[in-house]
């Protein structure tokens, strides 16, 4: 088993390479037929890859494609950041399209994620941080974000990403997140 996952890996890393460097990754029906003839093992694992990638990119009508065909990945807040650093419109991205898993996700990398956003969004013109509010605001609402930003509240990212209102409702219900 271990030598078939090596196979697959090694095999999955290929395709992604050729997709980036043909510039058709972001055609999803090109991928589709690109990766038809392979077995259905590299098939599944690719297309999982491809979603976290597609999610990180912000390409949002193919996470919607590959999330409608039921596929799905675990997701970290080194994603959220980098799907974050690629909001550039006004348009739904895929942090607010996948809003319940954003709340809700837990992790354990929040430090390097949270100041590079807090970065992007500070160092952006007026115009992107009015785009950015919404999903600042979303990602505010994640329960671990708001215990991260508590316990490190003497850096300035984390306290633009403490939400005053959850900490209250922390300390009263889950008070063992903030130690």
């Amino acid at each position: 088993m271990s030598d078939r996952l090596h196979e697959i890996i090694a095999e999955i890393g290929v395709i992604h390479k050729d997709l980036i460097n043909d510039g058709k990754i972001d055609d999803i029906e090109y991928v589709f037929e690109y990766i038809e003839n392979y077995e259905d093992d590299i098939k599944e694992h690719y297309l999982k890859l491809l979603l976290q990638y597609y999610f990180q990119q912000n390409s949002i009508e193919n996470v919607k494609e590959l999330l409608i065909l039921g596929y799905k990945f675990d997701l970290r807040m080194e994603d959220i950041k980098e799907a974050f650093l690629h909001i550039t419109s006004n348009e739904e991205n895929v942090i607010e399209l996948l809003e319940d898993n954003v709340v809700f996700f837990k992790d354990t990398n929040y430090e390097e994620p949270l100041k590079s956003m807090y970065e992007y969004y500070i160092n952006g013109d007026d115009e992107l941080k009015v785009i950015l509010e919404e999903t600042v605001e979303l990602i505010k609402r994640n329960r671990y974000v708001c215990a991260y930003a508590f316990k490190n509240q003497q850096q300035d990212f984390a306290r633009f990403f403490l939400n005053e209102d959850l900490l209250e409702s922390l300390k009263r219900d889950l008070p063992y997140l903030l130690k």
